[in-house]
């Protein structure tokens, strides 16, 4: 600790955000304890019922949400950032969804933290911060405001009636040391409870290894799911478009020689008329190529209009709902969102033989949820290699989730969600 520090430990905004934390966490934590307290005895002493186990998920499910505002508040007051707990990113129907949390080690030791740490935590906080403040304010000022009161309750203020100077001394000179020490006692105890929030509410090391493991792997197939698509743009050029372009050229050049050589008109007239279709056709795929690249639509008239034109494309009905409010999200976003909806769509009208398909793309608390259901067969699946492995790739790139329920006989439903912030 350096000298100048020290003495000016007082006089920084950052010991006062310190202070503002010291105080603010004991009513945190009363509230921590309190809830948690009375879910987890309600859900435990339930749990020979049937409500007794989604009680106690839903008590765990807001314990991540309650970690997370601890976590805001420490990164407000005390300028910390620690990550939050993984998602887990279950998949599954959505009741089995929803009990994820029960084996889940990191909502086990948020609750702990909230129940067990933030309150005991949180009284020696606020009970160091407000009397050593106190106290040292208290002696500091004395000499401006001891003399008001009247001598026979004198005593009462400080246990003793102050008259020698030695006893002055004494008094303000230690106000004067608790004044700048106080900073770095209410500092330590932060501290310590930082180190206990990044240590139960916040990824274990080994977490941190495998998300970042995860998300290298992710990175490495969006990479290649990438490179794939260019290779199949390249070959649907090469088989497509060029070959029809190749084709027209040729049959330009021949018309033009009919008519350089005196040819017959007819002749000349069959091979233009060939050229124009093969034009048509060439133009078609091209449009048809950049539609699958990145269509138009979607830049110029947002996702609204660019899911209207596929479900209106659809050889299967398609109902579209579309909840996106008045700002766009952001264009990755939005082109994720396209493709989950076009390669769904595509995979219903080539494979499901489903009379009718539902599309919903809802905006909502900084998440846009993509859903395209169908009445078909079923049994789709992400891990047999097909298209669902690239959508997979395109949304866990953003840090979404992707989840394929589609149980043999039916029906299928395709959800996508992703960050929209």
């Amino acid at each position: 600790m350096h000298v100048q520090a020290f003495f000016t430990a007082p006089f920084r905004l950052r010991t006062w955000k310190e202070t503002a934390y010291a105080v603010v966490a004991l009513p945190l934590g009363i509230a921590w304890f309190t809830i948690f307290l009375t879910l987890g005895t309600t859900s435990l002493s339930l749990i020979v019922f049937v409500v007794g186990l989604p009680l106690l998920a839903a008590m765990l499910w807001l314990a991540r949400v309650a970690g997370r505002a601890q976590r805001e508040v420490a990164g407000a007051l005390l300028g910390v950032r620690i990550p939050g707990l993984p998602s887990g990113a279950p998949e599954g129907r959505p009741f089995r969804r929803f009990l994820q949390p029960l084996v889940d080690l990191s909502t086990w030791r948020a609750v702990v933290y909230l129940l067990i740490f933030a309150f005991p935590v949180g009284l020696v906080l606020f009970l160091a911060a407000v009397v050593l403040w106190s106290v040292a304010l208290t002696s500091v000022t004395a000499p401006a405001w001891y003399f008001t009161i009247s001598p026979e309750d004198r005593g009462d203020v400080f246990g003793t009636v102050i008259d020698a100077p030695w006893e002055w001394l004494v008094l303000v000179g230690g106000g004067l040391v608790l004044v700048f020490v106080t900073p770095w006692i209410i500092r330590a105890l932060t501290a310590f409870d930082v180190l206990l929030m990044r240590a139960l509410l916040g990824p274990t090391h080994g977490e941190l290894e495998r998300a970042a493991a995860a998300s290298a792997e992710q990175r490495d197939r969006a990479v290649a799911a990438a490179a794939g698509d260019r290779r199949q743009i390249e070959r649907d050029l090469h088989d497509g478009a060029q070959a029809r372009l190749v084709s027209l050229a040729v049959d330009l050049g021949r018309a033009r020689r009919r008519l350089e050589e005196g040819g017959s008109s007819e002749e000349a007239a069959d091979l233009v008329r060939s050229a124009h279709e093969e034009a048509k056709q060439a133009l078609a795929e091209i449009r048809d190529l950049a539609r699958g690249i990145h269509p138009a639509v979607l830049t110029d008239r947002g996702l609204d209009a660019a899911l209207s034109s596929l479900a209106a494309r659809s050889p299967v009905p398609v109902s579209l709902r579309s909840e996106l409010g008045s700002e766009r999200p952001p264009e990755e976003v939005e082109s994720a969102a396209y493709f989950v909806v076009a390669e769904a769509l595509t995979n219903v009208a080539r494979h499901s033989g489903a009379e009718r398909a539902a599309v919903s793309v809802v905006r909502d608390d900084g998440v846009l949820v993509v859903e395209v259901r169908d009445d078909g067969v079923g049994g789709a699946d992400a891990a047999t290699g097909s298209g669902l492995v690239g959508l997979q790739d395109r949304v866990g790139a953003l840090g979404g989730t992707l989840v394929v329920e589609s149980p043999p006989g039916g029906p299928t439903a395709i959800t996508a969600v992703l960050p929209c912030e």
